[in-house]
Order: structure tokens, then sequence, then C-alpha cells
């Protein structure tokens, strides 16, 4: 198994904390998802959609599979949507799922399709979606009044604590994809595919000319700056690109790939 301390980031649990102790009737906002949010996207999800089964796209299930056993975690329920963008979303609290673009899995390469299901897989056995979820239900309720005691500061407080998390745990998902494709070459190539959403632009960027938009972000650095950065809910592109390109070379990578590979060869 792929153990979360080869991967994860450093001040992700510290963040996680925070969020606990920030998230407002959680109980009662994990019954209601799992009750009502739940069931009433299932029709849809199960009428629109095509389900990845062993027959049904074997070659994806194979990969989740792989990624499975690797966490030790039982395969998601996987779905295939039309869209013209690339995506890939891990969702729910109860059953969760993964649903996946039908443009993402046309245009990316078997190592890039990894990177991306491992994340997902990654964000359901670590609970990320399961936090992602109950935070996006959480501000939901704040900004409509449901939870009592609240005003506009608390809100904008719960988003900093919350969106930092997020930030973190997707530099983990990012890292632990890369741990299971083991390529970093195809880990940068998906996550910037995803950016540009074409194929054709992402074969053409120079990655280095890329990732140094992320000392122009930290240049950036006033108020209002600093405002706006606290308030994505995802890292940047250039941020994701250069932390998986330093993780990759670091010790506790290295010494994650060896131990991965050696359990491999002695099954």
């Amino acid at each position: 198994m792929i153990a979360q301390q080869w991967f994860s980031h450093a001040l992700e649990a510290e963040a996680l904390e925070e969020v606990e102790n920030t998230l407002k009737f959680r109980d009662q906002m994990e019954d209601y998802y799992v009750q009502f949010e739940e069931k009433k996207r299932r029709p849809d999800l199960l009428g629109k959609t095509v389900k990845i089964t062993k027959n049904q796209f074997p070659d994806i299930y194979s990969i989740a599979s792989k990624i499975s056993e690797q966490i030790s975690a039982p395969i998601p329920e996987m779905f295939v949507y039309e869209d013209f963008y690339y995506a890939m979303d891990s969702k729910g609290i109860g059953h969760p799922w993964i649903e996946i673009s039908a443009s993402l899995l046309n245009d990316f390469t078997r190592k890039e399709v990894e990177f991306m299901l491992a994340r997902e897989m990654c964000k359901l056995q670590f609970k990320h979606t399961h936090y992602k979820t109950l935070i996006d239900e959480s501000l939901v309720m704040l900004t409509k009044g449901y939870i009592p005691f609240s005003d506009g500061v608390i809100e904008d407080i719960a988003k900093v604590s919350f969106y930092r998390w997020n930030r973190l745990a997707n530099y983990s998902a990012d890292c632990f994809g890369y741990l299971v494709c083991n390529d970093i070459e195809a880990a940068v190539k998906a996550v910037i595919k995803c950016v540009l959403n074409s194929e054709f632009l992402a074969d053409k960027i120079n990655v280095f000319e890329y990732v140094k938009q992320a000392e122009e972000i930290n240049a950036l650095n006033d108020q209002v700056y600093e405002f706006t950065k606290n308030d994505e809910q995802f890292p940047y592109g250039p941020f994701r690109v250069k932390y998986l390109m330093a993780y990759a070379s670091s010790e506790r990578a290295i010494t994650a790939r060896k131990l991965i590979k050696d359990r491999e060869e002695m099954k």
C-alpha cells in the first residue's frame, strides 16, 4: 500500500485540523447529503453517462484495478460523460464515484489517464473528496444564512481555511498520481492539458517557461493580490507543475518509488 506520508503535503494535516474545527453541523450535513443530494444525482448519473466496468472501457477499468491494489481500496464506480472540456472529478460521501469526460479519455495517453485517475482515487481513499463535499455544502449553507450566528465575516474566514486545505490536498493528490504512473513527463503534461484544454497546444508548451509564471505570481504581494490568491479553491497550474517537479526529484519520492518497485517485484 502507498502510505500517506510518502506523498502528503507537509502542511495538509494541520490545514485539515483547522477545517474540522471550522465545519459546523458536520453530522447533519453528511446525513443530508447522503440521504438527499446523492440520491437526487443517481438517476441522471446512470441515465446520462456510460458506466465503466470490466466489459465497458476495460482498459480504464484495468488502470483503476491496479491503483486499487496499491491503496488497498475497492474500485469506485466510474462514469464517462460527454463534454468538450478535459475533466475528471471524484464526488460523493456515502457511495462515492468518479466522473470522467469523454474528451479526456480520447486525448490523454494511458499514463496521463493513470495519473488523473490515481489523483481521484487518492482523494476518495484519503477522504479529500469527503471533506471537499462537506466544505461545498457548508459554504452554500453559510451563503444562504442557514447556519445560525453566521455572517459575511465568518463566511470569509471559513473560505480562507477551506480553500487553503483544498489547495494543499490537491498537491498531495498530484504527488500520489506521480507515484502511481511513475512518469513525471506524463504527470506534468496532464496538468497542462487540463489548463489549456488542448492536446495540440499542450505539446507546444515550454514547461520551464511556464513554471516561471509561479515566480511572477509570488511577486504579486499586496493586499488585493493576496486576497485573490487566497480565494482560489485549487492551486494555480504553474504552482502544481513546479511542486510536482520538485517532489519527483526529492529524496522522499525517490525512496517511495524504490519501495513501490521492490513490492511489485516481490509479487
